[in-house]
């Protein structure tokens, strides 16, 4: 919900097409929700999903395809790593600028330096005045130990000092940083 809330936001407030991308994008299931709730928004939307899951690439193709062609949106299908893309430096050359970049669930797999490296590459790809949204789970996730103990589910938990802090080395600096929250407060988001 706090991502649909996102995306809605973006696509209303922009006169032309809003250039979105989703890195890791799994399912993408945001981006099928807001077309299902609000498909005269697609006409506004254009979006590149990127993950490096073929099983993911395909499902975002066969639910959001027919989707998108209904709603009019724009929708690339990127199946790469986000690695090779790092490592190649073309990732912005990729993505071109954009509006609003976001990630919901890689970053927590990320250590501090593939993480920073990460976001700082991101942030490039920014159109003057657009947004980065980064999830990473809260130390204080109640699930973690079952997650833990149970399934092997190995992730790293940060703060929101922690999250400003290696959102502090970005080049310029942002105009603003701020860790908000969902309704749970166990998913942050670094904005």
């Amino acid at each position: 919900e706090y991502m649909i809330e996102h995306l809605r936001a973006t696509a209303a407030a922009a006169s032309e097409r809003a250039r979105i991308a989703s890195i890791g994008c799994g399912p993408a299931r945001e981006i099928e929700l807001l077309l299902r709730r609000a498909p005269e928004l697609g006409r506004k939307l254009d979006v590149a999903l990127i993950d490096q899951e073929e099983r993911s690439i395909r499902y975002c193709e066969r639910t959001l395809g027919p989707l998108a062609a209904r709603t009019e949106t724009r929708i690339e299908f990127i199946r790469e790593p986000v690695r090779r893309l790092l490592v190649d430096r073309s990732l912005s050359r990729t993505l071109g600028e954009r509006v609003l970049i976001y990630s919901a669930g890689l970053f927590d797999y990320l250590n501090d330096s593939a993480f920073a490296a990460l976001l700082a590459a991101l942030y490039e790809a920014l159109v003057p005045g657009g947004q980065l949204v980064v999830g990473n789970m809260a130390p204080h996730n109640p699930s973690r130990l079952a997650m833990e103990y149970f399934v092997e589910w190995f992730l790293i938990h940060r703060t929101p000092d922690e999250l400003k802090a290696l959102a502090s080395t970005l080049v310029p600096a942002p105009s603003a940083v701020d860790v908000e929250a969902e309704s749970l407060g166990v998913n942050l988001f670094l904005t």
